[in-house]
């Protein structure tokens, strides 16, 4: 095994570590906003919401600038490497036995499926001014992980709410047949983050005098699109799947110094 090839095949179990990290870290914020937020917009006001016991009081923060300096720095690499809800739908995507089920086959119609989720951050910018206001009652519980608090949050919602509600649910449970489903067509924050794909500093790409053309990517990718575009979520699966080895992280703002070919030689 070549040395270049070794820290390749650390990408997966080093991103699952890092996923797995960010899911222990985050899992209670991610419970809480899912089911239990007093907001319309859950995650949109953390840092003042009277529930008081979530972590997001200090983790939103934090958050939000990682999300920025990341989406700067390497695009969606939140999406592939931190996001609570990428994890949970890449382990449900593993259950054996519905694995035959989670490669996508929807050909030009994935194509305008993926644009739902502009629609979504559309609607989530626009329900920010008009939902997130605080509930009268918040409701409390003496854990956030309370089966019991979660019930009667939805019995005091109203119907935006609870249509958020199976909205989020829905969409990462449809992860057990279609791998990633709420990245790729449903996720707000994802379709903000193809910005960062377009003009981060690092990008995934393909070296086109080794690509065969085989077309496993994005046959195989977990959000069916090729290595750097806007719905890639740099996971590096690619890097280590490509049988050509011709994917790899760029840097997209490097000059590029002539070649021998084409330096002119000074006059005497």
């Amino acid at each position: 095994m070549s040395q270049a090839r070794t820290p390749q095949r650390l990408i997966a179990p080093v991103r699952q570590v890092v996923q797995l990290g960010a899911l222990a870290l985050t899992g209670e914020w991610l419970l809480v906003g899912a089911l239990r937020c007093p907001y319309g917009v859950p995650f949109m006001s953390c840092t003042s919401c009277p529930i008081r016991v979530c972590p997001g009081v200090w983790l939103l923060p934090w958050a939000i600038g990682f999300i920025v300096i990341s989406g700067l720095i390497g695009g969606r690499v939140f999406c592939g490497w931190g996001c609570p809800m990428g994890t949970l739908q890449d382990l449900l995507g593993r259950i054996p036995k519905l694995r035959a089920l989670r490669l996508p086959r929807f050909g030009r119609a994935d194509r305008w499926l993926k644009g739902v989720k502009y629609v979504m951050l559309a609607v989530a910018v626009a329900a920010f001014y008009v939902l997130n206001e605080r509930f009268a009652i918040p409701v409390r519980g003496q854990a956030n992980w309370s089966l019991d608090a979660v019930r009667v949050s939805w019995l005091t919602y109203d119907l935006p709410s609870q249509i958020r509600v199976v909205l989020i649910v829905g969409g990462v449970v449809l992860a057990l047949v279609l791998t990633r489903a709420w990245c790729r067509y449903l996720c707000p924050l994802g379709a903000l983050l193809t910005l960062g794909n377009r003009i981060s500093f690092l990008r995934l790409g393909r070296e086109k005098a080794k690509c065969r053309d085989c077309e496993k990517y994005p046959r195989e990718c977990r959000t069916y699109t090729t290595p750097g575009t806007a719905d890639c979520v740099v996971c590096g699966d690619c890097i280590t799947g490509c049988p050509a080895r011709a994917v790899g992280f760029k840097v997209r703002y490097r000059s590029q110094a002539p070649s021998r070919s084409q330096a002119v030689s000074a006059p005497e």
